[in-house]
């Protein structure tokens, strides 16, 4: 009996050890299931885990090291923190590990770049050390981005500036001089031939705030829609004779037969264009390919973004050369005003940032792609209209040959185009009341006993400008004619622009007289 019970005893013992092992073996398994999801928890995390002691000596990194830095994981560890990251930004990685507070630090990667970082640290144990890595080059860039275009955006207002001031200055020049060459005798050569040149001297001056303009994207443009086709055809002839060489082959890749149509300033697409096969002319040295083409291409947020422009389908005027190519430092700067690689008298630095401005102005960009020593490509991006937009004619009405004289309202607040442009006007045989500012203007206007026949005024002006003394003129029960001027461009006005005629500075006195007997004609 004590044997059986024994035995008995025995068996179940065993029973429960074996209930026990399975249980064990349960947990283990579990356990291993739980470690095994928070290893791949750890390994899938978009930032680096690093276990190290207070030597930097690291113990464990997770398998996100692999895409920060390119090496095994199993290959930093034992390696000291210090000697993985620019020499520069050891201190704020001693003091991370002093204070647990948050430092940015560039890693070295295993091509022998940066790679810049978030790091932070705590203490977990007596002589171990817990620390995140978070990757920061998406931030960066965007950073960089969002800089370019800060800069750009400055550089374009003051460019829009200093070119409306001078083209203040510029329009009394030309009207002084235009007074002048009227009040000279045919027979006095020399004076004939002063006056002359400083017409043409004003006249280069008036193309130069013409480029400040466009790249600041105050240009007056007059789009319309047109078929690709026809605008690369025309570029493609004049472009021929820029590179006629011997040691330049000039491909031209021809445009699918298909219209595609875009709503632009064909002659400002002209200029960018051109402005482009002379760069390229210039990059290949006498030697070299230069391709040109079009294509179509889709451009999502994040890209359009990049290039401030609004996502959607987009024409692609493509000009590639093989030449010298761009430094990335060369790169960043190219559509800055006055910047050129050029020699002194090659080059003004004017050409891509008046391009970079008309495609702005336009609704397009210039996507750009180099390499030093391998060419560049400059992509022209036109967008592709929805449909809204109508084919524009500006038909001008023909100046009647039997003159008009009127009873003209002169609104500008710089004091010698104002006196300028009056004595100019009544020489011509109008009546003309001249006024500085736009309370005096709202007085005349509303002065029952005046009947303007004409309203010429400036847009930006200290007390409200132009558009309010338009706003007032249409409430009017005898609405005069209006004629706007500044050195902005129309754009400036917003959108509301339902007023006869703009004209932009600067202007020759003649014009402004034209366009004046064209109001008076009607």
């Amino acid at each position: 009996m004590i044997d059986g019970d024994l035995t008995r005893s025995q068996e179940l013992q065993v029973e429960a050890n074996n209930r026990l092992i399975e249980e064990l073996a349960g947990k283990n398994q579990k356990l291993e299931e739980s470690r095994k999801r928070f290893q791949d928890l750890v390994d899938q995390l978009p930032c680096v885990v690093l276990r190290f002691d207070e030597d930097g000596q690291v113990e464990y990194a997770n398998h996100t090291w692999s895409s920060f830095i390119g090496s095994d994981p199993e290959a930093v560890v034992g390696e000291n923190l210090e000697s993985l990251i620019h020499e520069d930004d050891r201190g704020s990685l001693l003091r991370s590990m002093r204070k647990n507070n948050t430092v940015e630090l560039r890693l070295i990667q295993e091509n022998g770049e940066y790679r810049w970082v978030r790091f932070s640290c705590q203490k977990v144990s007596e002589n171990t050390y817990q620390g995140l890595l978070v990757d920061l080059m998406e931030t960066r860039k965007l950073e960089e981005l969002l800089r370019r275009s800060q800069k750009m955006e400055a550089i374009g207002r003051l460019s829009g500036g200093v070119a409306h001031n001078f083209n203040n200055l510029l329009t009394v020049i030309m009207a002084a001089v235009d007074r002048l060459s009227g009040m000279i005798p045919a027979q006095s050569a020399r004076s004939v031939k002063e006056v002359e040149r400083i017409q043409l001297a004003a006249g280069e001056a008036a193309s130069v705030t013409s480029q400040l303009l466009a790249f600041s994207r105050q240009q007056v443009l007059a789009p319309a829609l047109w078929d690709v086709r026809n605008i690369f055809e025309e570029c493609e002839i004049l472009a021929g004779d820029l590179v006629k060489s011997p040691g330049v082959e000039f491909v031209v890749n021809k445009p699918d037969p298909d219209e595609v149509l875009v709503f632009v300033d064909k002659s400002q697409i002209h200029q960018v264009l051109l402005n482009l096969v002379l760069n390229a002319r210039d990059a290949v040295g006498g030697t070299g390919r230069i391709t040109v083409g079009v294509g179509t291409t889709t451009l999502g947020v994040q890209e359009a973004a990049e290039h401030d422009i609004d996502s959607g389908e987009f024409v692609q005027i493509y000009v590639n050369d093989d030449g010298v190519g761009m430094l990335p430092q060369v790169l960043e700067k190219i559509f800055e005003p006055f910047f050129t690689t050029k020699d002194v008298d090659k080059g003004t630095g004017f050409g891509l940032a008046t391009s970079y401005g008309i495609m702005q102005q336009s609704g397009g960009a210039i996507r750009v792609s180099s390499e030093y020593g391998f060419g560049s490509t400059f992509e022209v991006l036109l967008p592709i209209p929805n449909g809204d937009e109508e084919k524009s004619h500006c038909e001008e009405t023909p100046v009647d040959s039997a003159l008009e004289f009127g009873n003209i309202l002169v609104v500008d607040d710089e004091e010698m185009i104002l006196e300028l442009t009056c004595e100019a006007l009544r020489e011509d045989g109008h009546t003309v009341t001249g006024v500085s500012g736009t309370v005096e203007a709202l007085a005349e206007l509303s002065d029952p006993q005046n009947r303007f026949d004409l309203l010429i005024t400036d847009v930006v002006m200290p007390d409200g400008g132009g558009r309010r003394l338009v706003e007032e003129a249409e409430k009017l029960e005898y609405k005069p004619q209006i004629i706007i001027v500044s050195g902005y461009d129309r754009d400036f006005l917003g959108d509301d622009q339902n007023f006869g005629a703009f004209m932009q500075k600067p202007y020759s006195l003649s014009d402004l007289l034209q366009q004046v007997q064209r109001f008076l004609a009607k």
